[in-house]
């Protein structure tokens, strides 16, 4: 039964989300900021269990700023983050009778970053009329088809390639928490705790065999719409994208659920039968926006000049580096460093004395 609700829930949001993708600039701000809205409120209700007092409205305010911006000044809206701080540290410093505590000011700035400055890529994104190195043929005819079947006149911010992109997006998310859970279900026998204890201590019930699932949910679903949407070698960015999106939105997911654990509650509300608050539904997505952005502003232009193999290159060398970046971040591996060389040194110390052998004939020299 609860699984039903779900499913149905599920349909309900895939068809709501896509009348707002495809609703205008304006109209989908509109939403946008009412949503995030709320999902910020339930993150404070969340933390505010636990012994904090954040900043609540400061941080409305400023999330409130950076959605306009984002769709009307997309490349000032992220300034909102500095002077929403600077605010927030004048309420704790200046206008309380107390200053605050370093938990409070980090909840307040958690706040305005997890539920504000993230998630406003997504409406950058959305609000982008043409992405660099794309052909815009789908974008253009997609509109034309529009225009024709609409009984009424249609702006021309409705159907765009950052709306396209954005649809895209969204769809390899949601079918990446659909195949994760499915396939944890089904074939779910390793805990992700066995490859990072972190991640199973936020979320101890994902499997490796669900994220595979998902993450080949994703990957379909990129390189559909990487052909649909005519990026450059459309397979590889669309194995990238989905990979990357996959990643990314797990990542969502555990920082909820590490939230939700850290404040001993189940879900952060139940506006959504079977799914519970909005941030439980939408917690897989915030991260996904600053990622998706930089992957079609930066990465498709750079394959589309560079081509693929010195693009293969790029990725593994990034992923490369990430991966030494958290390996020597690591205490254990200092650990095992200076165990290494504290056991090296053991072993070449004894052969700096020289043999008792070898002093027999020196002295024997001297005396000689």
């Amino acid at each position: 039964k609860k699984l039903s609700k779900r499913i149905v829930t599920g349909w309900l949001l895939a068809f709501a989300g896509t009348a707002v993708i495809f609703s205008g600039d304006v109209l989908y701000t509109l939403v946008l900021v009412t949503v995030a809205m709320m999902a910020q409120y339930e993150y404070f209700n969340t933390v505010m269990m636990t012994p904090v007092k954040p900043a609540r409205r400061i941080s409305f305010v400023a999330s409130l700023a950076m959605y306009i911006c984002a769709c009307k000044f997309p490349h000032q809206h992220q300034l909102g983050l500095p002077i929403g701080f600077t605010a927030i540290i004048m309420w704790f410093l200046v206008m309380r009778p107390k200053p605050g505590s370093i938990a409070d000011i980090s909840t307040t700035l958690m706040g305005l970053v997890y539920t504000g400055l993230m998630p406003s890529y997504w409406a950058v994104l959305r609000c982008m009329k043409d992405v660099p190195g794309v052909d815009t043929a789908v974008s253009t005819g997609l509109a034309a088809w529009v225009q024709k079947v609409s009984p009424v006149s249609v702006a021309a911010d409705v159907v765009s390639q950052g709306a396209i992109t954005y649809w895209f997006t969204a769809l390899g998310c949601a079918l990446s928490d659909v195949g994760a859970y499915f396939g944890g279900k089904k074939w779910g026998r390793n805990k992700i705790s066995s490859v990072c204890p972190a991640a199973g201590g936020a979320s101890p019930n994902k499997t490796v065999e669900g994220f595979l699932s998902g993450a080949a949910m994703a990957m379909v679903t990129a390189i559909i719409g990487a052909k649909v949407m005519g990026w450059p070698h459309w397979v590889f960015t669309g194995i990238m994208y989905g990979t990357l999106v996959s990643v990314i939105s797990l990542l969502g997911d555990l920082m909820a659920s590490m939230i939700k654990r850290d404040a001993g509650v189940k879900d952060f509300g139940n506006i959504f039968p079977g799914h519970g608050g909005i941030l439980d539904r939408l917690d897989s997505y915030i991260f996904v926006g600053p990622a998706a952005y930089a992957f079609v502003t930066l990465f498709l232009p750079f394959i589309d000049r560079i081509g693929v193999g010195p693009g293969m290159a790029g990725v593994a060398s990034v992923v490369s580096g990430i991966a030494i970046m958290c390996t020597i971040s690591r205490r254990e591996f200092w650990t095992q460093i200076t165990s290494g060389l504290n056991g090296l040194g053991n072993q070449i110390e004894p052969n700096l004395d020289p043999k008792p052998e070898e002093m027999n004939r020196e002295d024997n020299k001297r005396e000689t």
